[in-house]
């Protein structure tokens, strides 16, 4: 008897133990999610960081990704204009400096309100490209009555009529550097100053410490480095340039054979090689010595406008004249309309189409695409589709 009246008070034990699991039950399987989403999520991140690389990243690994070199105060371009500095160290950071994050501009420090009172416009111009009005229109502001400023240029042609690179080229490059080096310094508190870059002239690509280091004097002086660049389409750009053919010994089945391998220089350069790699014979340089994808010739030469310029312009004129007087201040001139073909080119279908073929594997195609994109607003409209 005594047995069977202490069995309901077991069931009810039972129960009462059962009813007090039922919420830890809920709240366990209100878990079950966020617990299957986490292990998930470390699943996907440990599978990302042991995978391979696939072949359009390894594109991205040719160069080095260099930041800025923190610099002495002391230090001076002049050390940096041995033949040897360039040649040998490529797009890598000097060693035993430590390095800092570039802005996500041109310059090295943020800036003031515009116009800026003093500094140095430079203009980086690509043959082809109306580059000869855009120097012009700077050199009108050398008159003391439009400004007086110091106009600076040392450059000579690449090739000569015998169709052969010049030699000594490297003279060239040294006679540039050291100008440029003086032409940064000592500028009055209201001065500006304006030059080109041109032909025979140490490739940016390798050379982009001494634009650094050019910047970063001007701004310790208080003042702006305007860096300025004109593109242009490039299967116009490459057909305007067929008119210097017979000035340098060239002739038309052989003036697009070096665009059939990644390396090599012709006569002549696009607008992706002439802004990477400048007309240099081999023993400077000469064309994509790094014998680099065209992907990768693309993502540096992006990378080297959104470090080294203010005015990127394509094709567009009155844009580049309206962006220089923006950051300048300067009265406005008129500029001049210089260096115009006036002959007929004539092409076939078939060399347009074989150009236009060599353009896009040589990269200048992407290039442009790019600039128009982070530059002019290209395709913006489809950014919301």
């Amino acid at each position: 008897m005594s047995g069977s009246h202490q069995l309901p008070a077991v069931m009810s034990d039972n129960h009462n133990r059962r009813n007090k699991s039922i919420p830890r039950m809920v709240i366990f399987l209100l878990f079950i999610p966020s617990l299957l989403f986490n292990v998930a999520t470390m699943h996907s991140s440990l599978s990302k960081s042991s995978r391979s690389l696939s072949d359009e990243e390894t594109a991205y690994l040719d160069y080095p990704i260099l930041e800025r070199p923190q610099r002495s105060s002391s230090s001076s371009a002049s050390q940096l204009a041995s033949p040897s500095h360039y040649m040998n160290h490529h797009n890598r950071p000097p060693q035993g400096t430590a390095a800092t994050k570039l802005l996500p501009t041109a310059a090295t420090h943020p800036r003031g309100p515009t116009p800026y009172s003093c500094g140095v416009a430079f203009f980086f111009h690509i043959p082809s490209t109306g580059g000869a009005s855009i120097a012009n229109w700077f050199r009108k502001y050398a008159r003391p009555s439009n400004g007086n400023f110091t106009f600076y240029q040392k450059w000579t042609r690449s090739i000569g009529r015998d169709g052969l690179f010049r030699p000594n080229q490297h003279l060239v490059h040294d006679a540039f550097i050291k100008g440029m080096n003086d032409h940064v310094e000592n500028i009055g508190p209201n001065e500006w100053r304006t030059g080109q870059y041109h032909l025979t002239q140490p490739s940016l690509n390798s050379t982009e410490d001494l634009w650094y280091n050019w910047r970063s004097t001007v701004e310790r002086q208080g003042c702006q480095m305007i860096n300025t660049i004109m593109l242009r389409d490039p299967l116009n750009h490459a057909m305007s340039l067929y008119k210097i053919v017979n000035q340098k010994n060239g002739t038309r089945e052989e003036w697009m054979d070096h665009l059939e391998q990644p390396s090599g220089t012709g006569k002549w350069a696009t607008v992706l090689d002439f802004f990477l790699y400048n007309i240099n014979g081999p023993e400077v340089g000469g064309r994509n010595p790094y014998n680099v994808t065209k992907e990768e010739k693309v993502r540096r030469g992006i990378e080297l406008l959104q470090r080294h310029f203010d005015v990127v312009s394509l094709g567009d004129h009155t844009e580049f004249m309206n962006q220089v007087l923006n950051y300048t201040g300067w009265k406005e001139l008129g500029m001049p309309h210089m260096n115009v073909h006036k002959r007929t080119l004539d092409f076939t279908k078939k060399e347009v189409e074989t150009l236009y073929k060599l353009l896009v594997r040589n990269g200048d195609v992407d290039f442009v695409d790019a600039v128009k994109q982070r530059y002019s607003g290209h395709l913006s409209y489809l950014s919301d589709v």
